[in-house]
């Protein structure tokens, strides 16, 4: 049986004094939430150019032989994706000292710098920096980038990732991330 709770009673303001309580508690946590992930900065493009899904699982594989005449090795590619699988093709353009923010994806990430460089940092904060015309990964680990150029930074991407799943997941950042600059 609920007791009755009349306005101005002890009882009533001890009753929302609770739910006081609880909101408190519950923004704390939410701004806490909020403090841990690490939001992209700097994006002065973030467009999808196209996008897709394969219903069925795809597998594919490729073999090129070896070209003496123009000095190509055997060449071997190996593509499996089991389950339905969503594609998209994004331009990115990252400000002089934008980053990403800590993040993963469910799924492979394929890139390639335009212009400019960026500086990829893997969980453990090793830098690899990737300038024009390299191409670079991304998977379900934990990682960031950050433009630590006087440019702006160019990227192309293309994703595979599970089906109706987001194409990036926020992360915590690692305990390393303060000698990145990605906060």
């Amino acid at each position: 049986m609920k007791g009755i709770c009349l306005r101005g009673s002890p009882l009533h303001h001890a009753a929302r004094g609770g739910r006081l309580r609880k909101i408190l508690v519950l923004g704390v946590l939410g701004i806490v939430t909020v403090a841990l992930a690490t939001p992209p900065f700097g994006f002065l493009v973030n467009q999808i150019l196209a996008m897709g899904s394969a219903p069925d699982s795809i597998s594919q594989q490729v073999q090129m032989p070896s070209n003496p005449d123009n000095g190509t090795a055997p060449w071997q590619l190996q593509f499996q994706a089991q389950g339905a699988t969503d594609f998209y093709v994004q331009q990115l353009a990252l400000a002089p000292g934008g980053y990403s923010g800590w993040h993963t994806h469910p799924g492979l990430l394929v890139g390639t710098v335009t212009s400019g460089s960026i500086d990829f940092y893997d969980a453990n904060c090793q830098k690899h920096t990737i300038n024009t015309g390299d191409m670079f990964t991304e998977n379900n680990q934990v990682h960031g980038i950050i433009n630590n150029g006087s440019l702006e930074a160019d990227l192309n991407i293309a994703y595979l990732v599970q089906h109706n799943a987001p194409r990036r997941i926020e992360a915590d950042a690692p305990a390393c991330a303060a000698t990145t600059g990605i906060p």
